[in-house]
């Protein structure tokens, strides 16, 4: 990925995540009437906070199964690689 493009995505990303916290905020003050206090706002932040980091663990868990699928295909791959080597030079040569 181009760094141009990345940095377009990146900024598409901040523009999502603001808007969400936006949203988020303006549901607490219509919820409270408008009358929304810091403990509410407060225990929204720790509850958003709280779920970004599980979403960051499961991410990351994802992530190196990843790893761990990608390692156990070129394992096999390899190993596939050398049977069929293997076959290939047992075999007579097939007549044309």
């Amino acid at each position: 990925m181009t760094q141009p493009k990345a940095l377009q995505q990146a900024a598409e990303r901040l523009d999502a995540a603001v808007d969400g916290l936006d949203s988020r905020v303006q549901r607490v003050f219509a919820d409270s009437g408008g009358n929304a206090s810091v403990a509410a706002l407060k225990e929204e932040i720790r509850f958003l906070t709280d779920e970004r980091d599980q979403l960051l663990i499961d991410l990351e868990a994802e992530r190196s199964r990843v790893r761990r699928l990608k390692a156990a295909n070129d394992e096999v791959s390899g190993r596939l690689d050398t049977v069929l080597g293997t076959i290939k030079d047992m075999m007579p040569a097939m007549p044309s």
